[in-house]
Formats: C-alpha cells, sequence, structure tokens
C-alpha cells in the first residue's frame, strides 16, 4: 500500500465498482471532507475522554480520602468503645477480686482469733493447773514437816 491515502481510495474504488476518478472528481472532496470531519471528532472525543479520566480520577482520589477517613473514625470509635468495654469488665473483675481477698482474709482472721481464744484458755487452764499443784505442794509440805 502507497503513502497517499487519496490513491489507495481511487484504486479501491476501482477495482470494487469498476468506476474510474481521477484526482479532479468532486466526490473526492466528499472524502476528504469526511477524513476531516473524522479526525476532528476523533480529537474531541480524546480530548472528553481526557477530561472524564481527569474528572474519575478526581473523584476517586476524594472518594478515596473520604473512605480512608470514615474508616478511621471506625476504627477509632470501635477502640474507644472496647477499651471502655475492658476498663468496665476490670473494674468489675477487680471488685470481685477484692471482695473475695476480703472474705478469705475475714475467714483466716476468724479461724485464727478463735484458736487464739483457745490459746489463752489453754494457757488459762494450764496456769489453774499449775496453781493448784503449787497449793498442793504446799499443803502436802505444811503436812509432813516435822
Amino acid at each position: 500500500m502507497g503513502a497517499d491515502p487519496t490513491e489507495e481510495l481511487l484504486h479501491e474504488i476501482a477495482s470494487k465498482h469498476g468506476v474510474a476518478l481521477d484526482r479532479a472528481d468532486p466526490i473526492l472532496i466528499v472524502q476528504t471532507l469526511h477524513a476531516r470531519l473524522l479526525a476532528e471528532s476523533r480529537s474531541a472525543q480524546q480530548a472528553m475522554l481526557e477530561e472524564y479520566r481527569a474528572t474519575l480520577e478526581g473523584m476517586l482520589d476524594r472518594w478515596s480520602a473520604e473512605t480512608t477517613a470514615k474508616a478511621e473514625r471506625i476504627v477509632t470509635a470501635s477502640l474507644a468503645a472496647s477499651t471502655e468495654t475492658m476498663t468496665a469488665q476490670m473494674t468489675t473483675h477487680t471488685t470481685e477480686m477484692a471482695r473475695a481477698i476480703r472474705k478469705d482474709v475475714t475467714e483466716v482472721l476468724d479461724q485464727t482469733e478463735a484458736r487464739m481464744r483457745r490459746a489463752t484458755t489453754v494457757g488459762y487452764v494450764n496456769l489453774l493447773a499449775a496453781l493448784v499443784t503449787f497449793l498442793s505442794a504446799i499443803v502436802l509440805y505444811w503436812t509432813l514437816r516435822p
């Protein structure tokens, strides 16, 4: 194929339709106008496509920023809610643990106090027994003394 599109067109018309046209034929004006309109339309559509692409990219960037901001707000709210829940649970569990420890310590102290009372009672009984033994020894000494 040649470098001149008009020559190619003249050759194609002659082979398909059996009509020989020359370069001065007025019908070639229509073909030239058609080619020119197609080129202008192509460049206008390309410009519109580039403008549409720029608009879409701008919208995508804005949506991306909005989505990122919304996701950050959701994550922050979730983190705050989980922190509050965790703090409330820790407070509840700490109170329950303190109550359980207090109960156990109270039971141990009560047991220790009861044992101390028993030990004191045993000590007093032992002291009384020692006193009785001592008095018995004195009585025996006075009675057996010559």
